[in-house]
């Protein structure tokens, strides 16, 4: 057995080299089909195939809280809901809470560096069963006020920072003017919750933050290991039950809120919130690449029947010659393994140059720990997309040969020169089914296409261009309260306003499309609000300087905040237009109350009179409904210690940067600068989801043309050619070049008609499945249906009249003599 393989593969390897054009196309074909697979499927292994990078990651979840009557879907975490979680919950094994903190990392005379570290119970370690590589992770006693001056590295900032010295542990080091003891190193590719996390520190629980005044600040959020068998429905009803314990406790007045707002807990498993809603995208990318597969074995298989049809003398002498019809069809499926191996070769370094380059798509290895690699079961998929391959290619050829009449045949064919019906017929199918596939496709990138061009051109309610931005974080240690903080920002402005080429500059507690966000209640005075209703809830921002111009906010009524704003005067805000029309339609704002938090007159919260109205702005995506109002406070009046800096240049913002870190470093040398972007580029990075999957089912859509064309015009160039004896007899007779002419167009029209009909079935339903992913386009947009069939006809009736127009150069005489 194995020599016979060994034999039929030597004549298989001397045959393709004989035709090196054949095997040429034929294996950069299958490459292009099984190279598209591979990498697509790496993103799908890395995200949810492959083992999370935590022991039984299966058990991890992200614990949350919700109110559902505010649409606030996922709201964070408070102190108090921890506790109550960590004791009463019996399905939650472990339990940790944690939130973002930065630093100043200024150590050994160095610059200063901003180091993003993670803020949290020591029972992360616990629940994500971690052990560090150096030293000791802290303990419960460092979560008291003052023994919380630890922290635990990540192996990056060992490595990078401090040169991987193991010595490290147990010296200081300091972060915003103030010594941290350094009690471990975690081991490499722990990077919870992502990469950007260098380091852990504990959280110092004070008897205020554990008391229930806390309940309602969510600035935090919460991870669990669920107790063996454990699932999220049984989670959620006991995060339920302790809503009602605590409502029965605590008061009426919990009660009307959580009757109000809806409030409760929710658990996600912890994959899912990492990943995102990525899976309905993949799927339909990995759906256009086997798309794309099935075109190149369709072209391959086409190859090799034309291939079979030309050896057929040379296959009819073997089988007279005692070869069995399945020995000389096996030794097709080998010819198309050997096609199918080398070309998967090929594939794999055309996917491992994808992954590559899938940055420059915006598709980056995910933050949360998941990366896109050629691992044992990414090269197992591609073996096994490889051996697919080769069978599809080999599969009508096979059949077309096992049920040759040989003898029968070889009369046909010397007289009509087509190789039979029967191959003709299995080639005329192969070229529907590229046509249909490339239609699906070519009109799902259409629609992605228009989409994302519909998604660009919507307004984000102020202006982008020549904007700098770069984030900033006060260390609390140093600046104190927040007259200092206030004081602080203030400065730092005015010394960017003296940068040549800058023409104003501000300072916001949270910047568009940073990812960052704050929100919370308030109160509207005068406004009652019935019983079991939500209060008002904003988000809220705080803003220095020229905050309105520098972003090109327009400013619709009133005034913006000046000099008379200070922290001595009088409680101002200024609303958004959304906020105006939904709380005050056909009136007018100015002059009428606000406050945050509580409607309780008694309540010792200053009102704000609203002195301006300015434009509406979208936050986080372009193609976002405003469905929540804004308020914007004074930093002197409502001071923040973080947030982003803002500036509006007459000069390419982006040779700024330097500029804008010295005057920054002018005012405190231990003082950092992160996320140093332009807004433009925050922008364009927040269209990364939509513009990675448009781009590759772009790319798709236009192999699978350039195939489809390729595959039209082979069948017709060699009905063509072995019809010439049947031309040269019509026109011998008296047909005319316009007639045949006709006739070979009408033969590709007929082929192209049935596959853009079968095509258009498959992007409706594919248009379907994209409707989640699209914007302003519906599945069976009428324009792209309309457009792209008849983009496509025009390519593949252009790819019928080449050899239609060879043959009406066809010779009679010459023909004849050919017949």
């Amino acid at each position: 057995m194995l020599t016979t393989f060994l034999q039929e593969l030597r004549y298989s390897l001397r045959t393709l080299m004989a035709q090196p054009m054949f095997t040429l196309i034929a294996v950069a074909t299958l490459a292009l089909g099984i190279g598209a697979n591979t990498a697509i499927f790496s993103v799908i292994d890395g995200l949810y195939l492959r083992d999370m990078p935590y022991k039984d990651g299966d058990r991890l979840a992200i614990v949350h809280n919700t109110y559902p009557k505010m649409g606030l879907e996922d709201a964070g975490t408070s102190i108090p809901d921890y506790f109550d979680r960590k004791t009463q919950a019996p399905s939650i094994e472990d339990i940790a809470i944690y939130n973002n903190v930065g630093f100043n990392l200024a150590d050994a005379g160095a610059a200063p560096e901003r180091l993003v570290a993670l803020r949290t119970s020591a029972s992360l370690f616990s629940t994500l069963q971690v052990q560090p590589a150096l030293g000791r992770v802290f303990s419960e006693e460092n979560e008291a006020p003052g023994a919380d001056r630890v922290i635990v590295l990540s192996h990056a900032l060992w490595e990078n920072r401090f040169n991987a010295d193991p010595a490290i542990v147990g010296r200081d080091i300091r972060l915003d003017a103030q010594p941290y003891r350094v009690l471990a190193v975690m081991p490499e590719g722990f990077d919870f919750p992502n990469r950007n996390v260098g380091a852990w520190v504990p959280f110092a629980f004070t008897p205020e933050l554990k008391s229930a005044n806390e309940r309602g600040n969510e600035y935090s959020s919460s991870v669990a290991r669920l107790a063996p068998g454990a699932t999220l429905e049984k989670v959620d009803a006991e995060m339920a039950q302790i809503v009602r314990t605590n409502v029965e406790q605590l008061g009426p007045d919990i009660a009307g809120f959580v009757g109000a707002t809806g409030f409760t807990g929710r658990a996600r498993w912890l994959r899912e919130y990492q990943v995102g809603e990525t899976r309905t995208m993949l799927l339909v990318l990995q759906g256009a690449v086997l798309m794309v597969l099935l075109i190149a074995c369709a072209n391959v298989a086409n190859l090799m029947l034309t291939r079979v049809v030309a050896r057929q003398k040379e296959i009819s002498v073997r089988n007279a010659l005692g070869a069995t019809r399945w020995r000389i069809a096996r030794q097709l499926l080998v010819d198309a393994l050997v096609l199918a191996t080398i070309g998967g070769g090929l594939g794999l370094l055309l996917a491992k140059g994808s992954i590559a380059g899938f940055p420059l798509l915006g598709i980056t290895s995910n933050q949360s720990g998941y990366d896109f690699r050629m691992d044992a079961p990414v090269l197992g998929f591609a073996l096994l997309v490889t051996i697919v391959a080769a069978g599809l290619a080999a599969i009508l050829p096979m059949i077309s040969l096992l049920r040759l009449n040989i003898y029968d045949t070889i009369k046909e064919g010397g007289r009509l020169g087509s190789g039979g019906r029967r191959a003709a017929a299995s080639r005329n199918v192969l070229v529907v089914a590229q046509i249909a596939l490339a239609t699906t496709l070519l009109i799902g990138a259409g629609l992605l296409l228009k989409s994302f061009h519909l998604l660009q051109s919507q307004d984000p309610g102020f202006r982008s261009d020549g904007v700098a931005t770069a984030l900033i974080d006060l260390p609390e240690t140093k600046y104190v309260d927040g007259a200092a903080q206030a004081r602080a920002l203030e400065q730092i402005v005015d010394r960017l306003e003296t940068i040549p080429g800058v023409q104003s500059a501000a300072y916001t507690s949270t910047l568009p499309f940073s990812g960052n966000n704050s929100s919370g209640s308030y109160s509207i005075e005068g406004l009652e609000v019935a019983e079991g209703t939500s209060p008002p809830h904003a988000m809220q921002r705080q803003v220095e300087g020229d905050y309105f111009g520098t972003m090109g906010i327009a400013l619709k009524r009133g005034r913006l905040f000046d000099a008379r704003d200070r922290a001595d005067g009088a409680p101002v805000v200024i609303i958004d237009e959304f906020m105006a029309e939904r709380y005050f339609p056909g009136q007018d704002p100015l002059g009428k109350r606000v406050r945050r938090g509580s409607s309780d007159p008694d309540a010792d919260l200053p009102w704000a009179t609203i002195v301006g109205v300015v434009g509406t702005i979208k936050h986080g995506r372009l193609g976002e409904n405003v469905e929540k109002e804004t308020i914007y406070w004074p930093v002197a009046q409502a001071p923040q210690s973080s947030g982003a800096l803002v500036v509006k240049a007459n000069v390419p913002p982006q040779t700024l940067n330097a500029a804008i870190r010295e005057a920054v470093l002018a005012f405190d040398p231990e003082q950092s600068l992160f996320g140093v972007q332009t807004l433009d580029e925050r922008i364009s990075r927040s269209l990364n989801n939509q513009r990675a999957p448009m781009v590759l089912l772009g790319i798709f859509a236009v192999v699978a043309l350039v195939l489809s064309a390729i595959g039209i015009y082979g069948v017709l160039a060699y009905s063509v050619g072995q019809r010439t004896g049947e031309l040269g007899v019509r026109m011998a007779i008296g047909a005319g070049r316009s007639q045949i002419l006709a006739l070979i167009l009408r033969h590709g029209a007929w082929l192209t008609g049935i596959g853009l009909g079968l095509g258009l079935v498959g992007a409706f339903a594919g248009g379907q499945a994209m409707r989640t992913q699209l914007f302003g386009v519906g599945g069976a947009d009428p324009v792209i249906f309309l457009l792209v069939p008849v983009l496509l006809a025009a390519i593949a009736l252009f790819s019928c009249w080449l050899p239609a127009r060879r043959a009406t150069r066809i010779d009679p005489l010459v023909a004849l003599r050919h017949e």
